[in-house]
């Protein structure tokens, strides 16, 4: 009776596992170990030891791969329920930074927690994400009326404004993004949302000249013109596209560019990663790289397409989105066609508070996949 016990609960264990999407989970791992080793060499390419940020980078993505496989083995409709707790704790250490966070470049982003620093900007994308799906599937049949489209964008305008307060522009663009696109997807009026668009202009240029600070103002033209500010504000993003440039077709290897290896391109483990990179393997490298990606997105698509609820696929779309987004926007800013924000390439970049993030957003689709089968028929159209 106990091998028939235990063979029963290994087939129920191997069936749970089934959906596992071996494609996103490689794919991830090439990702993770790409940035490794960028960062590696954008700290000089010298040997390895413990307080280097190539292995401290490596141990946060061990730290993250139990969280990822725990994400996957709870059934995702139990974060469901925790939807507004979740939010609730991401509002709180969003405003915890106000009063104990660490100034960092004139940022105060970050809580240090020991030898670590949180940066919880980060996991609230995930929490606000969360609550905002949960509130679009609960209030499906209601989400046509003006009152439900208001008060989605009150649920993600309270932590873009904790956000926008460290300040993180970028972020706040990233909290902007997810909400869009799942609204675009809801039964909210097309009409609302075409207001809005209508309406941005000039929302925009009331932002521009009255909640937006100077320094915002400036770094925002700079962006587009580095040439106004050369030895300042522009040196970074003008080494930048040197250093793209010189990367040619193949790179100039593992050393790196020029200007990494004088210095010259600065914060090249975070924001400017992606130059870095390009001046280590080139155009070929850049292209594998968004292929990576491309295959990434891909895999994430699929799951919001055989999603068994509307709250799994309203969740995949913003993880889809939040993922692409921040990928196009620092490589964007790092080329020169949008302006420095300062958001993570994901998985990537280096930094502790971003890949535990990713990899809990990972695991949260791969949970979807992998508990799609409980449900026998398709809860929504």
């Amino acid at each position: 009776m106990d091998a028939i016990w235990i063979g029963q609960n290994g087939q129920r264990a191997a069936r749970r596992w089934a959906g596992l999407d071996l494609y996103l989970l490689v794919t991830t791992a090439v990702l993770v170990g790409f940035g490794i080793v960028v960062i590696w060499s954008a700290e000089g390419a010298g040997p390895l030891r413990l307080g280097s940020l190539a292995v401290r980078q490596a141990l946060y993505a061990l730290v993250g791969l139990p969280l990822l496989l725990g994400l996957t083995w709870l059934d995702y409709r139990y974060i469901k329920s925790l939807a507004w707790v979740i939010y609730a704790v991401s509002l709180f250490l969003l405003a915890l930074v106000d009063f104990i966070g660490t100034n960092i470049g004139g940022s105060v982003r970050w809580i240090d927690i020991g030898p670590v620093s949180l940066q919880p900007s980060e996991p609230a994308k995930l929490g606000v994400l969360i609550a905002l799906a949960t509130l679009l599937a609960d209030h499906w049949e209601e989400m046509h009326r003006f009152t439900w489209f208001v008060l989605s964008g009150v649920l993600v305008a309270i932590p873009m404004g904790l956000v926008y307060q460290q300040p993180d522009l970028g972020t706040a663009g990233v909290f902007a993004a997810i909400w869009l696109a799942l609204i675009l997807v809801s039964p909210v009026r097309k009409r609302y949302v075409f207001a809005l668009l209508l309406a941005s202009p000039a929302v925009a240029l009331f932002a521009w000249r009255y909640v937006l600070h100077d320094y915002m103002r400036q770094r925002l033209l700079i962006s587009f013109h580095p040439e106004r500010d050369y030895f300042g504000a522009g040196f970074n993003i003008i080494q930048a596209q040197i250093t793209i440039g010189t990367g040619g077709l193949l790179g100039n290897g593992l050393a790196g560019s020029m200007q990494s290896q004088l210095g010259l391109l600065r914060v090249r483990t975070t924001d400017f990663i992606f130059a870095h990179a390009m001046g280590m393997f080139g155009f070929v490298g850049a292209l594998a790289l968004i292929v990576a990606y491309g295959l990434l997105l891909w895999r994430l698509i699929h799951v919001a397409e055989v999603a068994a609820d509307r709250f799994a696929h309203l969740l995949a779309i913003g993880v889809t989105v939040m993922i692409f987004f921040q990928a196009f926007v620092n490589m964007g800013m790092n080329v020169g066609i949008m302006p420095v924000t300062g958001l993570p390439l994901p998985f990537v970049s280096y930094g502790g508070s971003s890949l535990w993030t990713l990899f809990a957003s990972l695991g949260i689709m791969q949970s979807i996949l992998v508990h799609r089968r409980r449900i026998g028929f398709r809860a929504f159209g």
